[in-house]
């Protein structure tokens, strides 16, 4: 995981996303879905990857939106 990664991840109560590396999260919500869903939507427009945690706080999937780079 790379510095800039967008984390969703729960917390207090909450589902919430956060740049790694930053201090506060981005946004919240009561629902799982609508936070993965936001955090997919930032990670693809900032071209970074969105890493999805469960509710321990384990990897459940990691998705990339980082642009291939050719081989040469």
């Amino acid at each position: 995981m790379a510095e800039g990664d967008l984390h969703t991840y729960f917390e207090d109560g909450q589902w919430k996303n956060r740049v790694e590396g930053g201090v506060r999260a981005s946004n919240a919500s009561l629902h799982r879905v609508d936070a993965v869903l936001a955090g997919r939507q930032a990670a693809r427009k900032r071209r970074v990857s969105h890493i999805i945690h469960d509710r321990n706080g384990g990897v459940e999937s990691e998705k990339n939106f980082r642009p291939r780079t050719s081989a040469r």
